[in-house]
């Protein structure tokens, strides 16, 4: 499966929420979670798409797996 999914600004936050490589990228911006994602869609919307499509794991980021 390598299809690019589109994702809405909703779904972008729950990622950041629970994945904990996000979630650590947003926290050390010390930006609002709206503000955060809104510059951060490109990266946001690779990672749920690598993890969906399963080209890496889930919190890899953090993990750097």
């Amino acid at each position: 499966m390598n299809n690019k999914l589109r994702h809405n600004d909703k779904e972008r936050e729950q990622w950041v929420q629970n994945d904990e490589g996000l979630y650590d990228l947003w926290v050390a911006s010390k930006r609002g979670i709206t503000l955060w994602i809104k510059y951060n869609r490109k990266l946001i919307d690779s990672v749920i798409d690598n993890v969906l499509n399963g080209k890496k794991p889930a919190h890899y980021l953090k993990y750097n797996w």
